[in-house]
């Protein structure tokens, strides 16, 4: 049985008319930048929050970006619980290290202690709340493009999106379209990112071109950052790391 899930129309409807290189990066910029500030808000009081923190914690990247949010109280109160839950699991391993009667059962428990450790950063809770909106966004963009024809038409006139999202696109376009509903929207989709991908590298050969004397003069007509877009035209903004799998 396909997904039924809530249509968010308002900002996929937003972010087509946006003009960017990839709507859904910017959507995912704003769900990571949302999902930082919900972890160091008055919610970190809350206890089954700070039960969820204390299970599951961040990712690498995101315990980062709430390490330089400049939100010093809530982030000591999460990281003070967070602490508790790593010693209950890292002690054990620590103390084996520490009681190790020769090298090689040092080494062995020294891995153990790090294979713990690796396991904690599984599973991040802001890559979670991020890859909810990402499954909404792009079940919206499918089922408008399979209803709205303005939508449609409006979409396929864009610059797409980058390679990244297009591949989250076409997955949940399963969950929302069938038969030739699901067929006509990863064609279409295939030739928006081929369309696009041309204009891109397009883009970014007349930005080497412009560094050649005969052409310091003539206009940029936009290839100015056509570098960075080459580089995010594949690999996306925003992206979803590593969610919490239930």
């Amino acid at each position: 049985m396909r997904l039924q899930l809530q249509l968010e129309t308002i900002p996929v409807w937003d972010g087509v008319k946006e003009g960017s290189e990839c709507f859904l990066c910017s959507l995912m910029k704003k769900a990571e930048e949302d999902g930082v500030r919900y972890y160091l808000s008055s919610a970190v009081m809350t206890p089954e929050v700070r039960v969820e923190m204390n299970k599951h914690g961040f990712c690498p990247h995101h315990s980062a970006m709430l390490a330089e949010s400049g939100k010093p109280q809530s982030l000591a109160l999460a990281m003070d619980t967070y602490y508790d839950e790593n010693k209950k699991v890292f002690q054990p391993h620590i103390s084996r290290i520490l009681e190790a009667g020769n090298a090689r059962k040092a080494m062995k428990a020294a891995e153990g202690l790090f294979e713990a450790a690796h396991e904690r950063e599984k599973g991040c809770l802001i890559c979670s709340r991020m890859d909810e909106r990402l499954l909404r966004y792009c079940y919206t963009v499918a089922s408008l493009w399979s209803t709205d024809q303005d939508f449609r038409t409006a979409l396929e006139s864009s610059k797409g999106f980058c390679l990244h999202h297009t591949e989250a696109l076409i997955h949940t376009a399963a969950e929302a379209l069938s038969g030739d509903d699901l067929m006509g929207f990863c064609k279409s989709m295939a030739e928006l990112l081929q369309k696009n991908l041309d204009r891109v590298q397009h883009d970014d050969w007349w930005m080497t071109q412009k560094y050649k004397s005969e052409n310091k003069d003539k206009p940029w007509n936009g290839a100015e950052d056509a570098q960075k877009r080459a580089v995010y035209k594949l690999i996306g903004e925003g992206r979803v790391i590593d969610p919490v799998r239930k």
